[in-house]
């Protein structure tokens, strides 16, 4: 079955049916004690009514009244209800369609564009459906309510007030072409001031480290500067012909009024009718004049939903069924090609295998395609040609959930969620016990660091484990490893910004880490990689040489090369920290 998982206009009105029904009632429950009022007037008049008939019908309005209000309560409730039933659904659908995307969407679109999308387009559906579509509806249904009394009433009286609807409607559907594109233009200005924001909040110790505070300030208020002379611009632009289509609105009530004098002044209407007729046509014409603001709340409403389906209508990158029987076992590259646009390759003709309880390494400069090799293991993205398999198995028929059991990844910048040490290690296995935690944190060389904090395993880390060393931080990324137990693990650039003292606790857990594992290391420190079973020289995209630390240095002149430049880089680092 085709998965589906935008969202549209009219599935959303159907949903809120049962809300507009409630406020249809109340509108017209609304119109009867107008009618009664003037009957009232009418018989006073005549001096045809009794005092029973008073009370009477004072009570018919009041419980109108009451009844209006009861039914307008119960359809705002239904409104706000249904609203934010949708707001939760549409950010938890929202979440679990991102974990599906692929590695190349995030990469594609900004944080702060993605942010903007699921909190302030969100909200702007919730604030459509819980108070927009009520007035629209209310603002509709009062017009209808009230031309068909008249009508009812004096057909005359009635054509009168509808005379200018067919203007308005024609004019509004123009107006609407010339201002689409403006509303257009102002979203994209609006998503774009907030895509700033964000960022300038986000980078703002990048910032500061760089003292670059007055040109990225500046840069951000420039943008704003631009967004609301724009903004200001736009308004008066649209003020004239709005205002216009105010005035046809309203043009029904000066027409009544001109017919409707014209039949009182001839005995063909008396004057309460006649009063009663411009009190209606009062209440159509204010009413009906708001119809252009709920206009525009439809239109932010429909740019809201667009922006929104600009994620939700993007096809999940994997959609294979879990398969736990599936196993861990050689991985092969065979003539893999990658490209992130069709202008320059960055894998050429790639053919490996990094063979079962293996150490690999991965070597070259910077560039060269290393890390997009670990990154097509995980299935972040996929190859522009040839294929990979594991055990045999093309990774492409593999489901992402089986592909992250098989295979995990220690990076250079370990991530750490705002909670305790403890619920960040168990991110690694659940169910994990208490004993199995305390297991792998020695294991990874950082359970003592954890018993000295005084709150131990259910110490806060902050945000993105910001009380935590660079050190202690990758230990425990080591710790939730651990845990998990995959079979392949790719180390990419593990301990390259790490100081002396924890590079030595981290190769330690690195080695209890890759035991009976199929490692693969992708390293610029080679003295890291010497031990590797396997290590493949990269350059250009290209695989130019592999082999055993000895055979390489036989054999390829690049490794040769790079071993003396590394061994160079080491003694310079001596020689400074011996003069200092």
């Amino acid at each position: 079955m085709k998965e589906d998982s935008s969202v549209s206009v009219n599935q959303y009105k159907r949903r809120s049916l049962p809300s507009r029904i409630l406020i249809a009632v109340s509108v017209t429950i609304g119109i009867i004690p107008i009618i009664i009022v003037m009957r009232m007037v009418s018989l006073l008049s005549n001096n045809e009514i009794t005092t029973k008939m008073i009370i009477i019908l004072g009570g018919i309005i009041c419980c109108c009244q009451v009844m209006k209000a009861v039914f307008y309560g119960l359809s705002m409730w239904k409104a706000h209800d249904f609203a934010f039933s949708v707001l939760s659904e549409i950010r938890i659908n929202m979440i679990g369609h991102l974990k599906k995307l692929s590695f190349s969407f995030f990469q594609k679109r900004k944080i702060g564009d993605l942010t903007n999308i699921i909190n302030h387009d969100v909200d702007q559906t919730e604030l459509y459906l819980a108070h927009g579509l009520p007035e629209i509806t209310i603002a509709m249904l009062i017009p209808f309510v009230i031309a068909v009394s008249l009508l009812i009433m004096d057909v005359r009286l009635g054509l009168a007030l509808i005379s200018t609807v067919p203007l308005v409607f024609l004019y509004q559907k123009i107006l609407n072409k010339l201002i689409a594109g403006k509303f257009m233009h102002y979203a994209k200005s609006t998503k774009k001031m907030s895509e700033d924001l964000i960022e300038y909040i986000a980078t703002i110790p990048v910032i500061k480290a760089f003292s670059k505070e007055e040109k990225r300030t500046k840069k951000l208020l420039d943008g704003m500067d631009d967004y609301i002379s724009w903004v200001k611009k736009m308004t008066v632009s649209i003020s004239f012909p709005m205002t216009f289509s105010t005035m046809l609105m309203e043009g029904g009530l000066v027409v009544l009024a001109i017919v409707g004098s014209i039949l009182l002044k001839d005995n063909k209407i008396d004057v309460n009718t006649f009063v009663l007729a411009i009190i209606l046509g009062g209440i159509f014409s204010n009413t009906f004049a708001k119809l252009p603001i709920f206009h525009h709340m439809s239109i932010i409403f429909k740019n809201a939903l667009r922006e929104i389906n600009s994620v939700m209508g993007v096809k999940p990158n994997n959609t294979n069924e879990i398969n736990s029987n599936i196993k861990s076992g050689d991985i092969e590259f065979k003539n893999v090609e990658f490209s992130y646009d069709e202008d320059k390759k960055i894998l050429k003709d790639i053919n490996l295998v990094f063979k079962k309880h293996s150490i690999n390494a991965i070597v070259g400069a910077s560039g060269s395609g290393k890390t997009t090799i670990a990154n097509l293991i995980m299935g972040f993205w996929k190859p522009s040609g040839g294929m990979i398999n594991i055990d045999g198995k093309d990774i492409s028929k593999i489901s992402e959930h089986d592909l992250s059991r098989l295979v995990s990844i220690v990076q250079q910048e370990a991530f750490l969620f705002n909670m305790s040490i403890e619920e960040n290690l168990r991110i690694g296995k659940k169910e994990a016990t208490k004993k199995e935690i305390i297991e792998a944190a020695k294991k990874a060389q950082i359970h003592n660091m954890i018993m000295s904090l005084p709150k131990g395993y259910n110490t806060i880390v902050g945000e993105s484990g910001a009380k935590l060393s660079g050190g202690e931080k990758q230990r425990l990324s080591i710790a939730r490893m651990i845990l998990k137990n995959s079979p392949v693990i790719i180390l990419d650039e593990a301990t390259s910004a790490i100081d002396s003292a924890n590079e030595h606790l981290i190769k330690k857990a690195l080695d209890n880490l890759g035991k009976n594992k199929t490692i693969i290391t992708i390293a610029h420190h080679l003295n890291t990689v010497i031990n590797a079973d396997q290590i493949f020289v990269m350059e250009d995209g290209r695989i130019v040489g592999n082999g055993s630390h000895e055979e390489l240095l036989q054999d390829s002149k690049l490794y040769k090369k790079m071993i003396e430049e590394q061994a160079c880089v080491d003694n310079w680092a001596i020689k400074e920290v011996v003069n200092s």
